[in-house]
């Protein structure tokens, strides 16, 4: 009997572990996605990206993780590739509607000013 109980309570906390792996992973691959304007990682670092964001939401006000997120986030995909195509797809059409503004001499959409704003306040916590 105690040698059952010994493997019942191993799987459920490899079960457990296996879930938290992955949850963990799976937030990091989705914060990521949220922080990082695509096209625009690819020319400026780390600390211009946090540099423009700060300026966004000293603009804007839209200094709510959450809010940001929601905004980032809004009719996309569970899956980090889907979020990442809802995001190009959103950049694009920001760009095509004239949905932009002028951030330290960056001519960005608001979907890019909000993942470096998201990006600031991720690395603030």
């Amino acid at each position: 009997m105690k040698r059952r109980k010994f493997l019942l309570i191993s799987i459920f906390a490899l079960f457990l572990s296996l879930i938290s792996l992955w949850y963990f992973k799976f937030k990091s691959a989705t914060t990521k996605a949220l922080s990082y304007p695509t096209d625009l990682s690819e020319i400026c670092d780390r600390e211009t990206l946090i540099q423009i964001g700060n300026t966004y939401m000293k603009l804007t006000n839209e200094n709510d993780k959450r809010y940001l997120k929601e905004l980032l986030a809004k009719d996309a995909g569970m899956m980090v590739n889907d979020l990442k195509n809802s995001l190009k797809s959103k950049v694009a059409e920001d760009f095509n509607t004239g949905n932009t503004i002028l951030l330290d001499g960056w001519l960005l959409s608001i979907t890019e000013a909000r993942q470096c704003a998201f990006l600031c306040i991720s690395e603030a916590n």
